[in-house]
């Protein structure tokens, strides 16, 4: 019996030595949670967090660049009617302020902001946040201002509010929601590389700075996604016509297949939805079979609402109103001979544009404009390429014949069922 209580006792004694060994499964950044361990930087407090743990933010000012490489969450929390998890650009610090590389990793109810960025060339950032072979949940995050501080770099591919990549071998997964991501000078939110998938939706993004091309949402190179009831508005460039390669795009869809857009609200771009088929490889594919689906896409300027430069793309029952130019534009410019075929575009509702649908004569291949509803349209379907100067009239627009299904000015058709 002695026996057996010693080694009871001894035992107790072990379980006590690691549990004070252990690390806390919660800890706090901050001291207005005084019940758990507290450190003084979240970088600390991410390194002392176990697998699977998590760090609670207080509110407060945090100039930190933050590296995740274990499964953990990161959260804001409120304390005394203030909830401002402010995490900022250490001064003149350059490239990603939150760099992931690990699964499970989930961050929600932080503000992330790059305005006191040192990036003085390209290829510096900033960067909000990157997932890199990663996977997790950003929620109710915003990230702000990440725009190259240094004079002259506005033709630099830098500025990425977040980005999700792998290195085409691995996989990313990670879902981006009920966010509010502004004022960048490359993509609100980009999805890149083969192995990555990304689910985005209920954010708010827009409000780009000068650039060489602002996206709003790009996914491109291979990767995949869902992309649903966001608000994309005001994302624009200084170019002018026919420069399309350069302009604003709401979200824009390259050398990547099975993209969903559905339920989005997109207006202030140069292009709403671009599909291309550039600058891409076997071992990406082409920008093929996507879904474009009850979008409302308003006050596309220059441009087309929605711009399709692939194969087998569907674009049903959006709404699109005021277009500079076409409502869909179909064309092979991008990859000649290759892309521009196939697509349908049917039951949608187009009110204020030059045409329904314009078709470049040079496309190889059968494409289905259904029946589509459109007002205030000069042409319900073209074939060629609109007036020098970007802009269609009914006096120096092309000729073109009005395609089956086409349907003239307030006249409804019966939309065509195609997506269930």
């Amino acid at each position: 019996m002695l026996r057996k209580m010693q080694i009871l006792m001894i035992l107790a004694g072990v379980l006590v030595l690691l549990s004070a060994q252990s690390p806390a499964a919660t800890v706090v950044v901050g001291t207005c949670l005084p019940a758990y361990p507290h450190f003084t930087t979240i970088q600390a407090a991410i390194n002392a967090s176990p697998l699977g743990g998590t760090v609670l933010v207080c509110p407060g000012t945090y100039p930190e660049q933050i590296t995740i490489f274990h499964p953990l969450t990161l959260k804001g929390v409120d304390s005394g009617g203030n909830n401002l998890v402010l995490i900022t650009m250490p001064s003149g610090g350059i490239g990603n302020q939150v760099y992931v590389q690990a699964t499970n990793v989930n961050i929600s109810d932080v503000t992330i902001d790059g305005s006191n960025n040192g990036a003085t060339n390209c290829g510096q950032g900033p960067n909000g946040i990157q997932y890199f072979l990663s996977s997790g949940t950003i929620n109710h995050v915003a990230v702000r201002n990440e725009i190259p501080s240094g004079a002259g770099l506005q033709g630099c591919f830098d500025g990425d509010g977040i980005y999700v990549a792998t290195d085409n071998f691995g996989a990313s997964n990670v879902t981006i929601q009920n966010s509010s991501i502004h004022a960048f000078q490359r993509n609100g939110i980009e999805a890149r590389a083969r192995g990555t998938s990304v689910t985005i939706k209920n954010n708010s993004i827009g409000g780009n700075t000068v650039g060489p091309a602002g996206n709003g949402i790009a996914v491109w190179f291979g990767a995949s996604g869902n992309i649903t009831g966001n608000s994309i508005i005001n994302v624009l460039e200084p170019v002018s016509f026919p420069n399309i390669f350069g302009a604003g795009f709401g979200v824009i869809v390259q050398c990547s297949q099975g993209v969903t857009m559905s339920g989005n609200t997109i207006g202030d771009t140069q292009v709403g939805i671009f599909i291309d088929t550039q600058f891409c490889s076997s071992s990406t594919g082409n920008g093929d079979s996507n879904t474009i689906y009850k979008n409302t896409i308003s006050q596309t300027h220059i441009f087309d609402a929605v711009y399709v430069c692939g194969n087998y793309n569907l674009v049903q029952g959006n709404i699109i109103n005021s277009t500079t130019e076409a409502a869909i534009r179909l064309d092979d410019s991008c990859n000649p001979g290759v892309s521009g075929a196939f697509n349908t575009f049917t039951s949608n509702t187009v009110n204020e544009a030059c045409t329904t649908s314009l078709v470049d004569p040079a496309v190889s291949g059968l494409n289905t404009i259904g029946s589509n509803t459109s007002y205030s349209v000069s042409f319900d379907q073209l074939s060629g390429t609109v007036l020098p100067a970007g802009f269609c009239s009914a006096s120096g627009a092309p000729a073109g014949p009005v395609g089956p299904g086409g349907s003239g000015n307030g006249r409804r058709v019966p939309p065509t069922p195609v997506l269930r």
